[in-house]
């Protein structure tokens, strides 16, 4: 069984290099050291890195996808092993021109609050996409986005993937993804798309969520919404909600495809 994490931000990344602080070597060192031996890296609308780090993944036992988060009319999309790539900042329409059978693309972050979730997108062209992502961004109280995903990919029969989008070394192994497949990247791919994949996580403390948005270099705008937002959820969790605290591993009910 390999495990995997499929969304990945390193220091070469052009949109949050200003803060993110290790390279493709130490994520794949990092990697190992957690006992994750599939990795995508993700960087936002471009591919900065070379064929180097692919063959120093593989000699430490490490399954490379090459991959990028575009933004694809206005949201987020994972776009894994693509012959050939489209713009970082492109259409729906281009993505599937230039998708192959050998090619993933995972929805991230679909339901959380924010500009660049890509829900509308998902329930669009629900054909494109190969998997939803269970996003390790969460705590025991802010797991409801993750709950919606759940429930979407449960009803579109779409797998679920766990990743971390790690943009510090910290996160890293907190939320991955156990695949029944050879560990090459066409039988992860095959994997991925035929469901045979099981989603571990566990939540991130509030102490990590600080941690995050202190060490991201948050604005104050930013700060002040999110300590909003957590005020809000520490309200609503007064009240009797229909979720309850994900655990360690999701049971195989909770599994698509």
């Amino acid at each position: 069984m390999l495990r995997a994490d499929f969304h990945h931000h390193i220091d070469t990344d052009p949109v949050d290099g200003s803060f993110v602080r290790h390279s493709a070597g130490e994520l794949v060192d990092r990697a190992v050291a957690t006992g994750l031996n599939v990795l995508a890296i993700t960087c936002h609308e471009s591919i900065p890195y070379d064929e180097d780090i692919t063959q120093y993944a593989a000699d430490r036992g490490v399954c490379l996808l090459r991959g990028m988060e575009a933004t694809v009319d206005g949201h987020h999309v994972l776009l894994l092993n693509f012959p050939e790539w489209p713009a970082g900042e492109c259409s729906m329409e281009e993505v599937q021109a230039l998708k192959t059978r050998d090619a993933l693309v995972i929805s991230p972050h679909p339901f959380y609050p924010a500009r660049i979730a890509g829900a509308q997108t998902l329930k669009a062209y629900r054909g494109v996409f190969d998997a939803v992502e269970f996003s390790g961004m969460y705590t025991p109280l802010t797991k409801r986005f993750n709950q919606r995903a759940l429930d979407y990919a449960r009803t579109t029969a779409l797998p679920v993937v766990g990743n971390t989008d790690t943009h510090f070394l910290w996160q890293v192994g907190h939320t991955y993804t156990e695949i029944d497949a050879v560990p090459n990247v066409h039988g992860v791919i095959e994997a991925v798309r035929h469901g045979r994949v099981r989603l571990v996580t566990r939540p991130l403390s509030w102490i990590d969520l600080a941690r995050f948005v202190v060490e991201s270099h948050s604005t104050k705008s930013i700060l002040r919404d999110s300590l909003g937002y957590m005020m809000q959820v520490l309200q609503r969790t007064k009240r009797p909600g229909r979720y309850t605290a994900p655990q360690s591993s999701i049971p195989s009910s909770l599994r698509a495809g």
